[in-house]
C-alpha cells in the first residue's frame, strides 16, 4: 500500500523537483501540492478522512501564514497527519516552534531524496516522531532559553538590589500567599515577612501586591 503525502511549498520549482524525485518511489503517492495556506486547507477539506495524506512536506517560509502557523492549524483539525517541515537552513528557534505546534520533524531542502523517503517511511511506520538529532536541538534550545531567562532574572535582582530572601518573599506574593503562609513556608515570623515586603515595595517603587506581582512576572523573577 502506498503512503499518501502532500506538498505545501510556494516555489513551483521546488515542487517540481520533489515530484520528479519522488516519482521513482512506487510506494509514495503525492495526493496534492499547494502553494500556500488557503489552497492547502481547501484541498484537505475536500478529502474524506480515509483519503487524507499521512505526511505533509511543509515549507517553513511562505507568504500569508507561515509553515509553522499552518502546521498548528492542520494539527488542530487533522491530528493524525504528520508534518515534516522543510527549511533552507537550520534555525533552532524555528525548529523548536514547529515542534511545539505539532510538527514531526524537519528536512533541509538540499537533503538527498533518500532522506526524505526514509523520514516519510518512519512516520508511516509509527516510529518516534523526533529523531535524536531533532530532540537534541529542541533540548539545546530549551536550555539556552532557560539560561537566558535566568540570566535576565539575575540581572534584574542585582539592578534592584533584591536579596535572595526578598526573591523568596516575592515568589510567595505571586503565589498569593498571606504573610503568615509565607512565614511558615520560609520558617520566619510574619513580622519579618512584613518587613521584607516593605523593603521590596520600596526597592521596586511599587505600592501594592498587584504591582509587585506584575513587576515580578514581567521581569522573569518568578
Amino acid at each position: 500500500m502506498s503512503i499518501k503525502i502532500a506538498i505545501v511549498e510556494d516555489q513551483q520549482k521546488i515542487i517540481d523537483r520533489l515530484i520528479q524525485r519522488l516519482s521513482f518511489f512506487d510506494d509514495i503517492e503525492i495526493l496534492f501540492t499547494a502553494s500556500g495556506d488557503k489552497q492547502a486547507i481547501e484541498y484537505l477539506e475536500k478529502l474524506s478522512p480515509a483519503d487524507l495524506p499521512k505526511v505533509i512536506l511543509m515549507d517553513i517560509e511562505m507568504p500569508g501564514k507561515s509553515g509553522i502557523e499552518l502546521t498548528a492549524i492542520i494539527k488542530q483539525h487533522y491530528p493524525e497527519i504528520d508534518i515534516l517541515i522543510q527549511t533552507v537552513f537550520e534555525n533552532d528557534e524555528k525548529i523548536f516552534k514547529s515542534i511545539q505546534v505539532g510538527a514531526s520533524g524537519y528536512l533541509l531542502k538540499d537533503d538527498p531524496i533518500q532522506k526524505y523517503v526514509n523520514a516519510i517511511h518512519e512516520l508511516a511506520d509509527g516510529k518516534a516522531a523526533l529523531s535524536p538529532l531533532i530532540a537534541s536541538k529542541v533540548m539545546n534550545f530549551v536550555k539556552k532559553s532557560t539560561q537566558s531567562r535566568e540570566e535576565k532574572a539575575k540581572e534584574t535582582q542585582q539592578e534592584f538590589s533584591l536579596t535572595d530572601r526578598e526573591i523568596d518573599i516575592l515568589k510567595g506574593i505571586v503565589e498569593d500567599l498571606t504573610e503568615h503562609q509565607i512565614g511558615e513556608k520560609l520558617f520566619i515570623s510574619h513580622h519579618t515577612v512584613r518587613t521584607h515586603i516593605k523593603n521590596i515595595y520600596k526597592k521596586l517603587h511599587v505600592h501594592s501586591r498587584a504591582s509587585a506581582v506584575r513587576f515580578a512576572i514581567s521581569k522573569g523573577l518568578v
